[in-house]
């Protein structure tokens, strides 16, 4: 593990942190996208949607908090941060709990990203949101 993570809640709220923004991030850019006439920050070509959202906001946590919820019940006893343990053994190097959390949370919202794009295959079971521009209150996007 990093070691900034010293405590399984300091494990958590990293995780938290990455799902959390990949989450709104999602959603900023859908809601730009769908939009006729957004006049928000975009990331132009090649840019990178991470760069120009807004900050995150609370109501994103709680859809975190739904990840981290049905992995442990879809998971068994596993829990997350023993998921992040297979992870580790499976790569062979320490997991980075915000990253781990970030692409959980792609694969999550079916974006086509994994966390077994850049890593090693271990058994997890992970299940289905729907993230849209419309998850969250148009306020949320004009920070």
């Amino acid at each position: 593990m990093s070691n900034s993570i010293k405590s399984d809640s300091d494990f958590r709220d990293s995780f938290l942190e990455g799902s959390a923004r990949a989450i709104f991030v999602m959603a900023y850019a859908d809601f730009c996208e769908q939009s006729e006439d957004c006049d928000l920050p975009t990331p132009g070509p090649g840019g990178d949607w991470y760069d120009c959202t807004p900050a995150t906001p609370p109501n994103a946590y709680a859809l975190a908090g739904e990840l981290w919820a049905e992995l442990h019940r879809l998971n068994g006893e596993a829990g997350v941060y023993s998921l992040s343990l297979r992870a580790e053994a499976a790569d062979g190097k320490p997991v980075d709990p915000e990253e781990f959390g970030r692409d959980l949370a792609m694969q999550w919202m079916g974006t086509g990203v994994s966390w077994f794009d850049d890593h090693a295959k271990f058994p997890i079971k992970i299940g289905y949101t729907e993230v849209s521009g419309f998850t969250f209150d148009e306020s949320a996007y004009t920070d």
